[in-house]
This record gives C-alpha cells, sequence and structure tokens, in this order.
C-alpha cells in the first residue's frame, strides 16, 4: 500500500500536486496532513529535482490561496499556509538531494533554525508578551474554574510565554528534519532500496554541534538568559534524532524487535519529557559511540 502511494506520488507531476495540494488543504482542518504533503515534497525532490519542486511549491501555494480566497475570502491564508509548511522542507530537500548527508542536513536544519529566532525576536520584541496574551485567553476557562489558584496559574503563563517562540521553532525544526527522513524512506521505497536504513544508521551530527549545544546550555545556564535558552533548545533538539539512532540500535539487539520500537516511539509521542532522555543520548552518543558499544 505505502510502495503503491509512493509510485502514485512520483508517477507525474499532476499526480505530486493533487496529493501535496490535497494534503496541505486537509491540513487547514487537520494539521496532521501537513505531515504527508512534506514528506511528498520531499521524496519529489529526490526523485525529480529542485527545479519542479519548486515548481510544485509555487502551484500549491497558488491553488491553496484561490480556494482559500473563494471559501474563505481571504487567500493569505492560503498563501502562508503552503509557503510555511512546503518551505522548509524543500530547502533542506535540496540540501539533502545536493550533499547526499544526513548530517549535513540537519546541521543547516539548526542554522536555519537559529536564524529564523534571531530575525523574529529582532522584529517582534515583544513576542513573550503576545504569547502571556494567547496563552491566557486559551487557558481563561481553566483558570477561572477554580481548579487551581489563578495567581499561580497566571506566574506558570507568565513564565512559559519567555519560551513559547523557541519552543515554537523548535518544533518546526524537528519536524521538518524528520520529514526528510520520512520523504527518503518513500523515495527509496519507490526504488526497492534500503539506503535509507543504511543513511539513518550512519547519522552522526558530530562533536562540533554537540559542543555548540554544551556551551549554550551552559551560558544559559549561568546567565539565566530565556534568549539562550531558547537558541540551545533549537540547536540540541536535532540530538533527539541521534538518540532515536541509538535506541533502534539498542532494540534492534533485543529480541521482538519491533514491539520495543513501537513502544520506544510512543513513549515519545505520549510522554514529551522523554524527549529529553533521549536527546541526553544523542549527545552522549556523539562523544561515547553508544552504537558501537551497543553492536
Amino acid at each position: 500500500m505505502i510502495k503503491s502511494f509512493a509510485l502514485f506520488a512520483l508517477s507525474g507531476k499532476f499526480q505530486a500536486f493533487g496529493i501535496v495540494f490535497g494534503f496541505l488543504a486537509l491540513a487547514l482542518i487537520f494539521p496532521l496532513g501537513s505531515i504527508v504533503s512534506g514528506a511528498v515534497l520531499v521524496s519529489v525532490t529526490l526523485h525529480a529535482g529542485i527545479k519542479n519542486a519548486l515548481q510544485l511549491v509555487l502551484l500549491t501555494a497558488m491553488a491553496l490561496a484561490a480556494v482559500c480566497l473563494v471559501m474563505l475570502g481571504n487567500p493569505i491564508i492560503g498563501l502562508y499556509t503552503a509557503l510555511a509548511q512546503l518551505t522548509p522542507s524543500l530547502l533542506l530537500a535540496s540540501v539533502f538531494r545536493t550533499t547526499r548527508s544526513l548530517a549535513i542536513t540537519l546541521q543547516v536544519s539548526a542554522l536555519l533554525g537559529s536564524v529564523c529566532f534571531i530575525l523574529v525576536d529582532w522584529m517582534f520584541p515583544n513576542s513573550a508578551l503576545f504569547w502571556q496574551q494567547t496563552l491566557t485567553e486559551i487557558f481563561e476557562p481553566v483558570l477561572q474554574s477554580g481548579g487551581a489558584p489563578k495567581n499561580e496559574g497566571l506566574a506558570n503563563i507568565q513564565a512559559i510565554s519567555q519560551y513559547m517562540t523557541g519552543i515554537m521553532i523548535m518544533s518546526v525544526v524537528l519536524l521538518h528534519s524528520s520529514l526528510i527522513f520520512l520523504g527518503n524512506w518513500l523515495y527509496c521505497v519507490t526504488q526497492d532500496s534500503q539506503q535509507y536504513k543504511e543513511d539513518f544508521k550512519n547519522l552522526r551530527l558530530g562533536k562540533v554541534l554537540a559542543l555548540l549545544s554544551l556551551g549554550l546550555i551552559i551560558v544559559a545556564i549561568v546567565l539565566q538568559s530565556s534568549y539562550v535558552a531558547q537558541l540551545s533548545g533549537i540547536v540540541t533538539v536535532l540530538f533527539c534524532i541521534q538518540g532515536m539512532n541509538v535506541i533502534h540500535t539498542l532494540c534492534t539487539s533485543m529480541t521482538n524487535t519491533k514491539l520495543w520500537l513501537i513502544m520506544s516511539y510512543l513513549v515519545v509521542i505520549f510522554v514529551p519529557q522523554a524527549i529529553l532522555i533521549i536527546v541526553i543520548l544523542g549527545l552522549a552518543e556523539t562523544f561515547f559511540a553508544l552504537r558501537d558499544k551497543i553492536n
């Protein structure tokens, strides 16, 4: 079924457009639809080239803008949705197609995320106030219900608002980096290739990025700086992917490999705090080659 889907998506321009546009339009209602459209865009970039992928992005943006103009009376919503969702995937897929290196692609992802955060913070210096107002409106019913002291709730919202810009960009960086793996898998499926497994298994982000991450974390703690803390999170979160690589290696060495892998991913999805442990595993892998020891 997956192979049939991938083959159809890569069989022609109109088929690729239909899937990318269709799932991106669906994402206006169900945001998870953007995962499929992003992954297919990555596979199209690997299969048909950067120029064809760029044409696909522009065509999808115009089509979604037209739909939003007719349905919502505002084409900007569709244009913004398409460009915001597809441009990062196109950039990273272009880097991966050119270098064939997941490590370089993820490093570029960290760089782009960091630059984006710096620009957003510079252009919107009061973003924390915006997030505080937004979160207060969202959680107003909870604060009014009396389930917890209102002053304590407002204090918690004020504290987390200082980090929300970084958290959002961190999520985008991790999402679009993950789409490279998913899109590469779809492309390899059409080629009856297991290369995606080798690419993932050989991923090593390098000591430079790891030392930069640790340095930013130390500076953020010493200076008690929310700005540096957010920057460190954007750079460090990609070690979650390398940490999952360690977990894959560990599960492969055990019986019932698939069961352990499924349980591992379920923990990551439903227990977000586990990401911190996985990031630490990823950093430790850089310095201590944990996968080699497991093997």
